[in-house]
Formats: C-alpha cells, structure tokens, sequence
C-alpha cells in the first residue's frame, strides 16, 4: 500500500515514464515470452526453421553445456571482460573531465563552440569513423606517411596483433566519440548546484579546484554513482558496432567479444545456431543482471548512494 500511495503522489513523474516503459516492454520484453518465437524459450530447444515453435524439441540445458566446452567462446568471454574493465577505468571518468572543463569556462560563446565540437562525433556512425581512420591509418595514408618521412618503419595500426596497440585503438576512439556527448549528464548537473555554495566558497578563500574538489564534485557524485552501477550492469556489452568494425585477420584474437562471438555462430558459419547463440546471449543477460545488482550493493555500502 505505501508503494501506491507513493506512486499516486508522485503521478506526474510516472505519466513521463511511460513512453520509455512502453518502449522497453514492446521491443525488449515482449519479444523474450513471445510465444511464436519461442524468445528466451529457444535457449532450451533444438531449433528447426521448418516447423513451429512448440512442436520443437526440448533438450534441456545442452546449448549451455555446449557453449561452457568450447575453447573460444571463453576466449570472448575474457576479451569482453579485459575490455569493459579498461572503458571503466579510462572511459568512464572522461565526460565528467570534460563536464568540469567546459563548465569552467565563463564565456557563452566559446563554451558553446567547443560543446557542439565534443559532441558532434556521437552522431556519426561507427562505419563513417573507422573508414575515415582506415584512410588516415593505413599502410599507404597519412599517418605512416609522416612516420616513412620521419626515417621510421611503417605500421598496420588497424590490422596488428599488439594487444596494446587494439586496446588503445579501442579506447581512443571510443572516448573521442562518446565522451562528450556522456557529458552532457554531468553539465545537467552541474547546473543544479546552487551558485551560492560557488560564492560562500570563494568568499571563504577557495580557487578554482578547491570549488571543483568541494562544491562541484559533491554536486555530481550521485549522477557518477548511478552511471558507475548501470556500467557495471552492462560489462558484457563491449560495444558490438565498433569492435565489430574494427576486427580484423590479426587483431580477432584480441577483439573477438561475446557479441561478436555470438553474431559469428548465428549468421556466419554457414547455417541457423538459433538454440546455441540464444544460450549465449541469455547468458550474457544473467550475469550482466548480477553484475548490476553486485554494483548496486557495493554502492551502497561504500558511498551511501544506490541506484535502486
């Protein structure tokens, strides 16, 4: 009873949920009990495409037991893991680098000139970044153009098997990407802290970091908690559309995550898996699950801030 009055309180908050709950219950939850397809169900079944879904038969936990067998699926596991740890760490605290940064400029103009440059990348797709730097980066473009005038060998950036080399590829542009556009979180809040804390501040002898360390910080450590625990809960969504761009002969070893190890066995070895990918993304989907609950928890404990 104490959660409906709460929610009849707050009735004009949940009116502007709806739209986004809609969304998530047609497309994402719906699909998953569907009943003609099977969804989630076709983790436990022997897919046919030539016969109904219940007429398929049951096998159990097989697709699991298969996948927890085979060599490479724990080879994307790991890459998945190597590479959402490094986007935790030098990713994740770079919008709030860049909120602070643009939030201490004072002019108008330039802070606006130089939050459109951040956050234009975000709207290109991963496919016009990474042929526009295959141009810069191959062996015959201008980047090992100015390495061969410089007396130095050429290198393959974009096709090597230097594990240092593809995470840093992975990184670089990831943050030149997204960056500025996840900054936009932290300026939303940024502009709620009230400017008086700013002035009593300044008036009790703070500078500018002190302000930052103090006033600023404080204002937006929630929002960074609340976005730190949903990174946790989507570790093993390594960032299909650009690590599937980037994969090469030379670099697959390194680059191969579940998403694409997934997508590999559903459409590219030459027949319908339905059963055994649908395992592996149900999989995926349980322990990103523990994860956020994981994270949630430890919040709490650390900061006193959770997300639910």
């Amino acid at each position: 009873m104490k959660t409906l009055k709460s929610m009849w309180s707050h009735k004009s908050l949940y009116l502007i949920l709806l739209p986004g709950l809609a969304w998530y219950v047609i497309f994402c939850y719906m699909p998953m009990i569907n009943p003609k397809s099977g969804g989630i169900l076709l983790a436990f079944k022997e897919f046919r495409n030539n016969m109904a879904f219940s007429d398929m038969q049951w096998v159990g936990l097989k697709w699991f037991e298969r996948l927890m067998n085979k060599p490479d699926f724990w080879v994307a596991l790991s890459n998945t893991f190597k590479i959402s740890f490094l986007r935790l760490i030098f990713e994740l605290p770079m919008p709030i680098v860049i909120a602070i940064l643009l939030n201490e400029i004072r002019r108008y103009k330039p802070k606006r000139v130089f939050q459109t440059i951040l956050t234009f990348p975000n709207f290109l797709s991963w496919v016009l970044v990474l042929g526009i730097l295959r141009d810069l980066l191959q062996l015959s473009g201008l980047f090992n153009g100015l390495r061969v005038s410089l007396g130095l060998a050429p290198f393959n950036y974009l096709n090597n098997s230097e594990w240092l080399s593809n995470m840093l590829m992975v990184l670089l542009t990831n943050i030149w990407k997204s960056a500025g556009w996840g900054s936009i979180i932290y300026l939303a809040s940024i502009s709620g802290i009230d400017p008086s804390l700013y002035e009593a501040a300044t008036i009790d002898g703070a500078g500018r970091w002190k302000c930052i360390l103090h006033v600023t910080w404080p204002g937006i450590r929630s929002t960074a908690v609340v976005l730190l625990v949903l990174a946790c809960g989507n570790i093993l969504n390594a960032g299909f559309d650009q690590i599937f761009n980037l994969r090469a002969a030379l670099n697959e070893v390194h680059l191969d995550i579940l998403d694409t190890y997934i997508y590999r066995y559903a459409f590219g070895l030459g027949k319908l898996n339905f059963g055994f990918t649908v395992a592996a993304g149900l999989f995926k989907s349980v322990v990103n699950f523990a994860l956020l609950l994981t994270a949630n928890k430890i919040a709490g404990w650390v900061s006193g801030e959770t997300v639910f």
